[in-house]
C-alpha cells in the first residue's frame, strides 16, 4: 500500500519541481540571450564600421531655417464694459476698460483678472489669426469677480 505523504510534504515537493523548471527555463534563455549576441557580431568588421562612421562623422544639428512667428492679434470684447486686466507672464499687457481691444499675445496662457468687480462680465474673442488653434473665434468666457485662464496655442 502507498503511504499518504502529509500536506507539507506535497507543498514542499511542489516547490521543489518548480525550481527546478524555473533553473531550466534561465539555462536556456542564457543559451538563447548567447546564441542572439554571437549572430550579431557575426561579422565583425562591418559593426566596427557602422561604429566608426557614426564617431567620424556625427550629423549636424542645422538651425531651423524657416522662422516661426512668436506672436499673434486677439481681438476681445468685455460685455459689458469693465476693467479686466489681461495678463501673461505675470505682465498686464492689456486692459478692456473700453469694451473692444486687440492685443498682442504670444503662445501659451493669458489671464483675465476680473477680481473686486461686482458684476458678471462676458470676455468674447471677436477677431483672431488663422494660425492659432487655441482660443476659437466667438469663444466666451464668463468672469464673476475671478480670474479666468485662456489658452493661446498655434
Amino acid at each position: 500500500m502507498r503511504r499518504r505523504g502529509s500536506l507539507l510534504e506535497w507543498m514542499w515537493n511542489t516547490v521543489q519541481r518548480g525550481e527546478r523548471r524555473i533553473i531550466r527555463v534561465m539555462v536556456l534563455a542564457s543559451v538563447i540571450l548567447l546564441l542572439m549576441q554571437l549572430s550579431v557580431l557575426r561579422d565583425p568588421l562591418e559593426f566596427y564600421m557602422a561604429v566608426t562612421a557614426k564617431v567620424e562623422a556625427p550629423p549636424l544639428d542645422l538651425p531651423a531655417l524657416a522662422k516661426t512667428q512668436t506672436t499673434w492679434q486677439l481681438t476681445l470684447k468685455a460685455t459689458p464694459a469693465a476693467p479686466i486686466r489681461v495678463l501673461q507672464n505675470g505682465k498686464v499687457i492689456a486692459t478692456l476698460a473700453n469694451g473692444e481691444r486687440q492685443i498682442t499675445v504670444e503662445a501659451g496662457q493669458i489671464q483675465l483678472d476680473g477680481r473686486g468687480l461686482p458684476q458678471i462680465i462676458q470676455v468674447q474673442v471677436v477677431q483672431k489669426e488663422s494660425q492659432l488653434v487655441e482660443p476659437r473665434k466667438d469663444q466666451i468666457v464668463v468672469i464673476q469677480g475671478n480670474i479666468q485662464n485662456l489658452m493661446v496655442r498655434p
